[in-house]
């Protein structure tokens, strides 16, 4: 008799620590989704990633924002575009773009949608080592840019003209809709992906 006092006694403090012990602003056990579905325990693969502001569209080749830029701005200028990159000046989102005009590197800023230059920003002597590069490149940044879209499945951020184990390479940064980024190395002269 009195060890059943004592369990029911010891149940009843149970009972009554765990009931204190929660309260409507607890999380959920069930995993951490709310009522609302909201999921309240799990972060996105990258931090600094927050979609709406910085999430890609569904890459569609020829249509890509930083395939565009390349190709506007190596229009434009009548030249060779060996970089891209995004660019927020004073909250506009750019593509900053530097292309070959003879032995000038020009950099130019194009509009988001990759249609139209914005403006025209420094020129400097071409580096020996771009021009190079670009001598050796048989596939254009553009071109290298839809080959790394179509086969990550992800938007272009950024492309650059480099070197890799001797091999001329754009090395073409991209990134998914959830925000993943990738890069790819496009073999400057074959166009194979590395």
């Amino acid at each position: 008799m009195r060890r059943s006092v004592r369990v029911s006694a010891i149940l009843a403090l149970t009972t009554g620590f765990v009931v204190g012990c929660t309260s409507d602003d607890d999380p959920p056990a069930d995993g951490g989704a709310t009522s609302e579905g909201i999921v309240t325990d799990r972060e996105p693969d990258n931090p600094e990633f927050s979609p709406g502001e910085d999430q890609s569209p569904e890459p569609v080749p020829g249509e890509d924002g930083a395939v565009n830029a390349l190709s506007t701005a190596a229009e434009e200028l009548g030249g060779q575009a060996f970089a891209v990159d995004r660019s927020d000046d004073d909250g506009e989102d750019l593509w900053e773009v530097s292309v070959a005009v003879g032995d000038e590197d020009v950099e130019v800023h194009v509009s988001a949608d990759g249609n139209e230059i914005v403006r025209e920003g420094e020129r400097e002597p071409l580096e020996d080592e771009d021009r190079q590069r670009l001598d050796a490149a048989s596939i254009s940044a553009s071109e290298a840019a839809i080959t790394a879209a179509t086969e990550m499945s992800a938007a272009v951020e950024e492309v650059d003209l480099d070197e890799h184990l001797g091999t001329v390479v754009w090395d073409v940064e991209l990134r998914s809709t959830d925000g993943a980024t990738t890069e790819v190395r496009v073999d400057a002269t074959t166009g194979e992906v590395l």
